[in-house]
């Protein structure tokens, strides 16, 4: 079970460096003109973020032996379930309102 937790949080740290690079990109399309893709950016680098850190709790309470090793791993699995059933509908809407604002979005 230990593995699977280092595996977990390593996907964790990935997630969260994928984060990085919205925000990256946010800050790149501000500079560049681009307010919409911006607001995208930077609000799917707070998902991808915020997910990260909120998904390596229960992994790192596992590795802390603060809970048992299976205990963490079980809670992992029902927070990153929980946790992408609740970021669909916001990606979405995000991306509706992404779409909606582009300068292109109104010829048709």
């Amino acid at each position: 079970m230990r593995l699977l937790l280092f595996v977990m949080l390593a996907i964790d740290c990935l997630q969260f460096v994928a984060g990085l690079v919205a925000f990256r990109r946010a800050r790149r399309s501000a500079r560049a003109g681009a307010p919409s893709l911006a607001r995208y950016s930077r609000s799917h680098g707070a998902i991808l973020c915020g997910g990260a850190l909120l998904l390596a709790v229960p992994v790192a309470l596992g590795l802390t032996h603060v809970v048992a090793s299976g205990t963490g791993v079980y809670s992992a699995l029902v927070v990153e379930l929980l946790g992408f059933l609740a970021s669909r509908p916001a990606v979405k809407r995000l991306d509706a309102a992404h779409q909606a604002r582009r300068p292109g979005a109104l010829d048709g």
